[in-house]
């Protein structure tokens, strides 16, 4: 008989909806993703909810319970509400239905005085490579305006002319042995300094992030040099012709002790590229158009190599890169290679393997994408000789995502570099980056597992480097603090290019001043002073860019605005600290000197919300 009676009762609660009595299919959260559902199950009733895409207290239980769920805000989509389907399994089976309904936020950013579109000129961009005309005038300097030919046009003074030619080449060998002449060259073009066009240059998301895009703004005066301490370099690869010291310019290999520090490639994988090279390359691959070399060509003469590539951030000023050799074919040097480059990149007299150097182009910056967890006096000696002769000393804090010290970087006077990702909004530490109270600034240091903007392309940092398998110069994405300290090296090497007699310490302190201030408030172990913002440290006057939203809070969510400012989005309910800003660098957060406005806002539980527009109104 009691057999019957629990069929009967089962049977009974199949045929009630879900199997529950009195419980409905649905159930609804409220605004800020809670909610509690009373099951009033008979005695014995065995249950379980999943699966658990949210908080479920409890899960799982036998006879009649409170279920009380809790989402997790930091998933909330920008829609109207977020769906849950479960299940119900044990002695129970069916469906649950769990709708989240979040609130619709909208409001209107404001500036007083309205920013003046009209003021915002388009970014001039140099020609496409390849479509500029080949020179067909010569400009001739004659000793005296009697001798100069009469066909010649005159040209602002009477002896400077002008020669029309088919082979102006040929027209400058002739002239080159005419006593009369005392110079002649091609009468070449110059564009309006924009953003490149070389072919990768839309892949560089780290020159965006940075606000390094804008760098052409800026004139420079200054000639610099940044000594890159790493691999070598491949000397033949076109982006970064012209861009070099090379061997008898001060050039120098303390692995093989001799002036080539030619990168010979990586014994243990040949796949690898040229590590010193793409350090190089982001701090002054060159914009334009390259002459290919011989081995950039196909059987048919067609190119196999890019006719343009990248720029890197110093493409605008005269920065040249001083090679200087320390890591062999392992990737492994030693401490005294180290302490020696450093000491001979700042131009002091150096003893290695007992032949005194020195170096006739003394470096202003000097990056090292390199390191150890052993602390070093020799290297940290080193940087403090470098600084007092007046060098930068620019150094990746480390990949192994932990909060050991790594030297040089951590050395005091050098300058400790941690990465950060290409998030949308403000980027985000690394997840291999050291983090530490030895750490600077932060820079791009990216992920090539991910590819957050959707270009098909992984999110590490495009530069160049050299395919050893075919002989061939070619550019990748690597990740690394790596590529996020030449980042910071080459933009001091901006600073001091545009303001002659600033001194390494000064363009240092602007740079940090300049940081925008990313995580904890103030100095942080992650960012450091903060992420690079080059814009601000330049002083660049930048034309007014659209206006962007940031709520931290239940839920973190950057959002953008229309031509008037208005915008509209869904959050969970809450407590958010609310900032908008006019982003003029255009890297799609709030950086270092741009307008803003920071606020507390208090988003309810209805279904609209309007900020208030004082919160966003900008100063």
């Amino acid at each position: 008989m009691r057999r019957l009676l629990l069929a009967a009762l089962l049977l009974a609660l199949a045929a009630c909806s879900n199997g529950l009595p009195n419980a409905p299919d649905t159930f609804t959260l409220d605004p800020s993703g809670h909610g509690a559902l009373d099951l009033p199950l008979p005695e014995g009733t065995v249950w379980t909810l999943s699966p658990a895409p949210l908080t479920i207290e409890p899960a799982r239980g036998v006879g009649p319970a409170r279920v009380v769920f809790q989402a997790d805000t930091q998933l909330a989509p920008d829609a109207p509400e977020v769906n849950f389907e479960l299940e119900w399994s044990g002695d129970l089976s069916g469906p649950l239905r769990l709708t989240w309904p979040l609130v619709r936020v909208t409001g209107q950013v404001t500036e007083t005085p309205p920013a003046s579109l009209t003021a915002a000129l388009p970014a001039a961009r140099l020609p496409e490579p390849g479509t500029a005309s080949a020179p067909q005038r010569v400009i001739v300097r004659y000793t005296e305006p009697a001798v100069a030919p009469a066909s010649a046009s005159a040209l602002v003074r009477p002896e400077l002319r002008i020669i029309e030619s088919e082979d102006p080449e040929a027209l400058l060998a002739a002239l080159a042995g005419d006593p009369n002449v005392l110079w002649a060259e091609l009468d070449g073009e110059v564009h309006a300094l924009g953003e490149p066009g070389d072919e990768f240059y839309p892949l560089e998301w780290h020159l965006r992030k940075t606000g390094a895009r804008w760098a052409h703004l800026e004139s420079y005066a200054e000639a610099v040099t940044v000594a890159i301490i790493d691999t070598g370099v491949r000397y033949d690869h076109p982006d970064l012709a012209g861009r070099l010291w090379g061997p008898g310019d001060g050039a120098y290999d303390f692995v093989e002790n001799d002036d080539d520090p030619t990168d010979p490639g990586d014994n243990h994988n040949p796949g690898y590229g040229s590590h010193g090279t793409h350090v190089t390359g982001i701090v002054t691959a060159r914009a334009g158009r390259n002459s290919l070399p011989p081995q950039c060509y196909d059987a048919s003469g067609n190119p196999i190599c890019s006719e343009s590539g990248l720029v890197g951030l110093t493409w605008p000023a005269e920065v040249k890169v001083l090679p200087l050799r320390v890591l062999d074919e392992n990737g492994s040097g030693s401490f005294s290679a180290v302490a020696a480059a450093l000491r001979y990149a700042a131009g002091l007299p150096t003893v290695w393997n007992d032949v005194t150097l020195t170096n006739p182009h003394p470096a202003r910056v000097i990056n090292l994408s390199l390191g150890a967890t052993l602390y070093s006096e020799a290297m940290c000696e080193a940087v403090a000789d470098a600084t007092a002769a007046g060098a930068v000393v620019v150094a990746a804090a480390g990949n192994a995502g932990g909060t050991a010290y790594y030297y040089p970087a951590s050395c005091a006077g050098a300058v400790s570099v941690g990465a950060v990702d290409n998030a949308p909004g403000e980027p985000r530490p690394t997840w291999y980056t050291q983090h530490n109270d030895a750490v600077d600034l932060s820079a791009p240091g990216g992920d090539t597992s991910q590819d957050t903007d959707g270009d098909g392309y992984p999110d590490g940092v495009l530069s160049t480097t050299w395919n050893f398998e075919t002989n061939t110069p070619n550019y990748a994405f690597y990740m690394g603090t790596s590529q996020a300290s030449p980042q910071v090296a080459a933009a001091l090497a901006l600073l001091l290019a545009a303001n002659p007699g600033l001194s390494g310490a000064d363009a240092l302190a602007a740079l940090e001043a300049a940081s925008t201030d990313l995580g904890e408030p103030g100095r942080d172990e992650f960012y450091g002073q903060g992420l690079l913002n080059l814009p601000a440290a330049l002083g660049l006057e930048l034309p007014p860019g659209s206006y962007r939203v940031h709520f931290q809070g239940p839920t973190d969510r950057w959002v953008g605005t229309d031509a008037d400012g208005r915008f509209s989005t869904y959050l969970p309910s809450g407590v958010y600290a609310l900032q908008a800003c006019r982003d003029d660098s255009d890297n799609g957060f709030c950086d270092t000197g741009e307008p803003e406005r920071s606020a507390s806002v208090s988003v309810p539980g209805h279904p609209t919300y309007e900020v208030p527009p004082e919160a966003l109104a900008l100063p």
